[in-house]
């Protein structure tokens, strides 16, 4: 048996590594065995959401797997590493053909390294293109929409930005306000267009998902009704949004090939893409690619949160650490919103003068425990952490709390613990006999949340305790298959004849003989029957992952057993951040404490290519 293959059965690699490495080695006969395994390591760290692999990180060090224990194969280091990655025909710099790159000590396969180059001088283009605006205009408008805003107001001044250039890039966390943002800037880039030339802007909203789309539709649209414009600008933005994939023209028969792109750039004048944390290296390359040159390509979303399941951490990689603007910018937005001093960086970088950062939370106060855990997680302040949970001396917070559970019975049994109680209490109102609008109404303010979809702690098993522990309590009727009434679904993949999205959530309700799934729309509720449903599971319980774009006004997180790779600071600070009023932990402070120091790492040479 191979090394490669001896490394698979111990759960070093996955089938795709070891197969990519193999056929490197059919290619090159002759190639260096350490380039053989580099290749292999390489594949692995794109597996894991690394956009390359950093040599250093594995140079001279044991292979470990996926528990993160140590296999007694150690690696070559550095040196020999590099050395024979360098002589080998497998690998290039970039600018020859090689399935393999080696650049800065960090090792690629080529189609990553390009999606990289590519998706840096792209932003770097569009952030150097700066836009000519009616400044008095612009001026008036900002103090007409953001009447009352305190000085150095950062939505006002995100605002201001985003008119200014051809890329904006607005970070915020959890009520800071970016949708009620980005509707001001829509509308501030509407008067600006009409005013000069009598034509709107064609403006496309977008998100990941579905369910983000529908979203960010319905929040603008709520946003534009209550600011203070013209009806004309207000008709002029658009209160609909599609997911990103069909926005660039998803063909299923090349499904990593868009209609949109350099060659065919999109009929548009500005393109908004929301929940930008979750956009993968891949997909914001085509995106940055198919946005005009003249266009207007504005990102936001949430730095702090989880990353894409794909490679890269591509929203967080773009933001600098220079705190300030240019010194002609910052005099621009001076002049603009009346701010006093505008932060000034003595080197900003080529993407520094796009970014903003709202931090103001507008629905966690001073006094909110739920905002005291979640600046407690995002700073991997793990003794903090616990105080808040607890209640500290000075401020008991009410809205949050952690509580041990059993691991091979986290529901409590027929005793029903402290999460059987949450569960019954969070769900009883989508279960009992009421209106319709009621449970949906229901159903949409409580979740059980998972770090893992699999083993203890996991969605699958959680999934079928919770609904085995609502039969015990008489809320939820006996079923012998999949569909049964109170069942509540998730969409898992989107349905664009039915309009039904990756991450719609519904109720199964049974109405005379016929089993049918409801879901609450703006226009009220929607009723479709079982059988046409698309791809869809169980959601009592749902990963952290699928509830990004979601609110609830109170959840309980079940933590695993154990520590692991994907539980991490963005991971649980997602978490916290999904609940309007109250969050329940529920695990072991050990574990918990692991998480909040973990961060999530995604090896990249994005940032290094600003410097």
């Amino acid at each position: 048996m191979s090394e490669l293959q001896t490394l698979l059965e111990a759960g070093v690699f996955a089938p795709i590594d070891v197969t990519f490495a193999e056929a490197m080695r059919r290619l090159s006969p002759r190639a260096d065995p350490h380039v053989i395994m580099a290749a292999a390591l390489a594949s692995r760290a794109v597996q894991r959401g690394h956009v390359c692999l950093d040599l250093a990180t594995v140079a001279g060090r044991a292979l470990v797997d996926d528990d993160g224990r140590a296999v007694d194969t150690p690696l070559p280091g550095l040196a020999t590493f590099l050395g024979a990655l360098e002589q080998s025909e497998l690998v290039g710099d970039g600018t020859t053909v090689a399935p393999l790159v080696l650049a800065g000590g960090r090792l690629y396969l080529a189609r990553y390294h390009g999606y990289e180059g590519r998706l840096a001088a792209g932003l770097t283009a569009r952030a150097q293109s700066t836009v000519e605006v009616d400044e008095d205009r612009l001026r008036d408008g900002l103090a007409r929409l953001f009447s009352g805003a305190a000085p150095g107001d950062e939505q006002r001044r995100a605002a201001a930005l985003a008119n200014l250039r051809r890329l904006a890039i607005i970070s915020g966390g959890p009520g800071t306000g970016k949708t009620t943002t980005v509707a001001k800037i829509l509308t501030l880039l509407q008067e600006q267009a009409l005013a000069a030339t009598g034509t709107p802007l064609r403006i496309l909203l977008a998100a990941p998902t579905g369910k983000a789309a529908q979203r960010l539709g319905e929040s603008i649209g709520a946003s534009i009704d209550k600011l203070d414009t013209l009806p004309e600008v207000r008709a002029a933005v658009p209160r609909t949004a599609s997911t990103l994939h069909r926005t660039l023209g998803y063909r299923s028969r090349t499904p990593t090939r868009f209609t949109f792109g350099r060659d065919r750039p999109l009929d548009a004048d500005v393109v908004l893409a929301d929940e930008a944390s979750m956009i993968d290296l891949a997909l914001m390359t085509k995106l940055v690619e198919a946005v005009p040159q003249h266009g207007r390509l504005i990102l936001l979303g949430d730095k702090d949160q989880l990353v894409s399941v794909e490679a890269g951490a591509i929203f967080g990689d773009l933001y600098g650490e220079a705190g300030g603007y240019s010194v002609g910018l910052a005099e621009q937005l001076e002049r603009l919103t009346g701010d006093a001093a505008v932060p000034v960086a003595t080197e900003a970088g080529p993407l520094d003068d796009c970014t903003a950062q709202l931090s103001r939370s507008y629905r966690y106060g001073e006094d909110s425990g739920i905002g005291a855990l979640a600046r407690a997680i995002n700073r991997g302040d793990a003794d903090r952490t616990m105080e808040v949970l607890r209640g500290d001396r000075t401020m008991p917070y009410g809205e949050v709390a952690i509580a041990a559970v059993d691991p091979k019975d986290p529901l409590g049994g027929q005793s029903a613990g402290a999460l059987g109680r949450v569960i019954l209490d969070g769900y009883r109102g989508c279960l009992e006999d009421r209106p319709l609008e009621a449970r949906l109404e229901a159903l949409a303010k409580f979740r059980v949340l998972c770090a893992h979809r699999r083993g203890p702690g996991g969605v699958e098993l959680l999934n079928l305790a919770i609904a085995q522990h609502l039969r015990r309590a008489g809320l939820l009727e006996r079923a012998t298959g999949p569909y049964f009434h109170g069942r509540p679904v998730i969409v898992t993949r989107n349905d664009y004849q039915l309009e039904l999205f990756n991450g719609d959530i519904g109720l199964m309700v049974r109405e005379g003989e016929r089993m049918m799934v409801a879901f609450a729309t703006a226009a009220g509720v929607r009723r479709l029957p079982a059988a046409r449903l698309p791809a869809h599971e169980t959601v009592f319980a749902m990963t952290v992952h699928k509830s990004q774009g979601s609110e609830f006004d109170r959840l309980a997180l079940v933590m695993p057993p154990a520590a692991s790779p994907i539980l991490t600071r963005e991971l649980v600070y997602t978490a916290v951040t999904r609940a309007r009023r109250r969050v329940d932990i529920f695990g072991d402070e050990a574990v918990l404490r692991a998480a909040v120091r973990a961060q999530v790492s995604r090896t990249s040479g994005l940032a290094h290519r600003w410097s």
